[in-house]
């Protein structure tokens, strides 16, 4: 085709919107790897100081609640005042707990410095919603697929460092994790172009400015995506919330209990499968199945992995099984993320995208409690086979509630 056809026009604009997100893929890169570092080492820091399974859900859950209040605020402010402004205090605030958790002597300001982090979260949120603002349509996935693969990059370096650095003491990765959030504040202010909100232009798709209220009540096809996610965001959380104490009690490694090392390598591995999913097969996959087969073959992964894990505690089984689950968990979360972005206005990526966040805030309040109650007492095979019975449900419910290709 010549220059002028508008396949070229397509693969030009498409490759316009990959160089206009490379600043948002380094932004989100670095701040992912904070909080890589931090995910497999703060079941063991928290136990250190007294944490029990429950005490442990309970801190989980107290992020999340944090969250679920700050969620839709934040993605309304980043809608209104502009995303990079919005970011940057999302991020100062994640400096902040990060150094308070380095200081933490006692569980009580390991409460703090993650109350602190919830109620100023919204990096990941505003990051998607920046990258949809900057795609066109036909390219939204992609765009979301480049952020959700900077989450990726820094899931695999985090943990890696986190298992390295932790060899100089349970503190240090968590001041590395707190140098990196302020590279990350630097990067998305040297980086990010100042995004203008009221003066962008009105030939994207965009809606009028009606109330907060009447916005909501509008989501139809929105909200079942939403419901969809909630199921996802519920499993999820049950199994990162816990899977730290499962794998101490269930597996050893060269002769001892799994722990922080070990444990920041399975997250490392976790990161290495999204990038691979992010770059090399959500695309080839979108090209031969729709989003709800896609869905639905993730959450059957996920369930197939979880009820693996209720099996047998060996070590080669173990990597089948969190393969199947990490699998799942990036395609589902990537289809659905994508497939919510573009059922709603341009205008309202902030708002979408900061609810979608307190539904996982949400979820992340009741889920970690559960998960920790099962794993206080013990019940290692229930837990696996609670997950795996809600992944069903999550395959059933996609069958049901996401629109063929056809329909949208």
């Amino acid at each position: 085709m010549g220059p002028g056809s508008p396949a070229h026009a397509a693969e030009r604009m498409a490759g316009h919107s990959a160089l206009t997100l490379v600043p948002t893929f380094v932004v989100v890169a670095v701040d992912a790897t904070g909080m890589g570092i931090i995910l497999p080492l703060l079941p063991f820091y928290s136990q250190r100081l007294g944490a029990t399974p429950f005490l442990l859900g309970a801190l989980i859950s107290a992020y999340a609640v944090c969250q679920l209040i700050a969620g839709p605020v934040v993605g309304i402010l980043s809608d209104r005042y502009g995303r990079r402004k919005v970011l940057v205090v999302s991020q100062i605030g994640t400096f902040t707990g990060f150094v308070l958790l380095a200081l933490a002597g006692n569980l009580t300001l390991v409460f703090v410095a993650r109350i602190i982090d919830g109620l100023t979260s919204g990096n990941i949120s505003v990051a998607h919603a920046y990258a949809a603002e900057h795609s066109a349509p036909e390219t939204r996935k992609q765009a979301l697929g480049m952020t959700s693969g900077a989450i990726g990059t820094g899931l695999l370096l985090g943990p890696a460092l986190s298992s390295f650095l932790v060899h100089y003491g349970q503190t240090a990765p968590v001041w590395a994790a707190a140098a990196l959030s302020l590279i990350s504040i630097l990067a998305t202010i040297a980086l990010l172009p100042p995004d203008h909100p009221a003066s962008e232009p009105r030939s994207r798709h965009r809606i009028p400015e009606p109330t907060l209220a009447r916005s909501l009540l509008g989501l139809r096809y929105p909200w079942r995506l939403l419901g969809l996610l909630v199921v996802f965001f519920f499993v999820n959380a049950m199994f990162l919330s816990q899977i730290g104490l499962f794998l101490s009690a269930r597996f050893s490694w060269a002769g001892h209990a799994f722990g922080a090392r070990e444990l920041g390598w399975v997250f490392a591995y976790a990161g290495f499968i999204n990038m691979v999913v992010q770059g090399l097969l959500i695309t080839r996959m979108s090209l031969i199945a729709s989003d709800r087969s896609i869905v639905m073959a993730a959450f059957a992964c996920m369930g197939l992995g979880f009820a693996g894990l209720a099996s047998r505690d060996n070590v080669g089984l173990l990597a089948v099984n969190l393969t199947l689950i990490i699998a799942g968990t990036m395609f589902a979360r990537s289809t659905l993320t994508a497939e919510l972005s573009r059922s709603t206005a341009i205008n309202r990526q902030g708002m979408i995208m900061g609810l979608n966040q307190s539904l996982m805030s949400g979820a992340n309040i009741g889920a970690p409690l559960v998960s920790g109650a099962l794993i206080g007492h013990r019940l290692f095979v229930p837990w696996a086979l609670v997950m795996a019975v809600i992944a069903a449900i999550g395959a059933a419910l996609a069958g049901q509630l996401l629109d063929t290709p056809r329909a949208r």
